[in-house]
């Protein structure tokens, strides 16, 4: 009895998953020539967000495949064929499958840190995470789909190429999310190891600004780092991701067209990092609570993030026997000061 009971719920998600399909095809039959396709789409996208948080990775992305190959069968021209008769919808469907298998490892990722942690305060947070960062990205991928799915827009290769690129960024801050959340469970189980080799804080820093290039643009980064400077002990991906979320972070809390500033310098025992920008500035009651899980100070609630950046970069730079704080002036901006041992 317990080994049918174990493959009952082993099944089950995957039959509830056909269901879904199933309905969302009968609507799609029922409303195609009034709606469209794109419309079409994003229930099967709910679909497939629905089934990774109730049921995970798997069953998520095997929604996601069987969507796509369901959509192109019944709901695309010519009908009851796997082929097309336009070469949009073969980047459509390229795009979707994308966009199903990241949203749907993001939403089972999430699901296991609640399932971790069934704390009411987390909950909350976890959940308010979700609508928040999910928003934006997949409005910015419903907008691609709907050019890509509109016979009307004569799209020329470039213009595909521009939406698939537009899809292809808001599925890399999802994985960036779900990054963050899996470095986060680490820190918090312990098995954060960190494996130090000497590097050049010039090559770590021009490394970070790289990855960064995007969100930077036309921004000024002044650095000022002294010549013939000592080389650090680091792990080298995890010290990136601690100055790339605190770099990161300056970008976003201040003005397109103010410099951000990076200030090396070697004092007796230690290198010191100095990151500031000229933005909104932290209040004084959020100074002692800026590196805490999940926490955001009111001014920012305009500002895509989750809460964790911060955080991490602190773990990751206290796992290194170092340290961070920030000074900040309201409407002026903030500088954050990374400490690390040069031995």
């Amino acid at each position: 009895m317990e080994f049918l009971q174990s493959k009952r719920n082993t099944i089950l998600p995957y039959i509830i998953s056909c269901g879904l399909i199933f309905l969302t095809t009968l609507f799609g039959e029922l409303v195609k020539n009034k709606i469209g396709p794109t419309n079409i789409v994003m229930f099967y996208l709910l679909a497939v967000v629905f089934i990774a948080i109730r049921w995970g990775k798997g069953p998520a992305i095997t929604t996601s495949i069987i969507s796509v190959l369901v959509f192109d069968f019944f709901l695309v021209p010519p009908y009851l064929t796997l082929s097309v008769a336009h070469i949009e919808y073969i980047f459509t469907f390229a795009a979707f499958l994308t966009v199903g298998i990241v949203v749907s490892t993001f939403a089972s990722k999430v699901r296991e840190q609640i399932m971790q942690h069934q704390t009411e305060k987390l909950h909350s947070a976890l959940l308010n995470s979700i609508s928040h960062d999910l928003k934006t990205p997949l409005v910015s991928i419903t907008g691609a789909l709907t050019a890509l799915l509109d016979k009307k827009s004569n799209l020329d290769a470039q213009h595909i190429k521009e939406l698939l690129e537009t899809a292809r960024g808001e599925s890399s801050r999802l994985n960036r999310i779900v990054n963050n959340l899996l470095d986060m469970t680490k820190m918090e189980s312990g098995v954060l190891r960190i494996s130090s080799k000497p590097c050049d804080l010039r090559d770590l820093i021009g490394a970070c600004l790289e990855q960064l290039k995007e969100r930077i643009g036309s921004r000024e980064i002044k650095i000022e780092i002294p010549k013939d400077s000592p080389e650090i002990c680091v792990d080298f991906p995890f010290m990136l991701k601690a100055l790339f979320n605190i770099i990161d972070n300056a970008l976003k809390y201040s003005p397109d067209g103010s410099p951000v500033e990076i200030h090396v310098n070697f004092l007796q025992h230690k290198a010191q990092v100095k990151i500031r920008d000229y933005g909104i500035g932290i209040p004084g009651e959020d100074l002692k609570r800026i590196f805490e899980k999940f926490y955001r100070i009111e001014r920012s609630q305009n500002i895509s993030g989750t809460g964790l950046g911060l955080c991490i970069s602190k773990g990751i730079i206290e796992a290194h026997s170092g340290r961070i704080f920030v000074e900040s002036v309201l409407d002026k901006g903030s500088t954050f000061i990374v400490e690390l041992p040069l031995e």
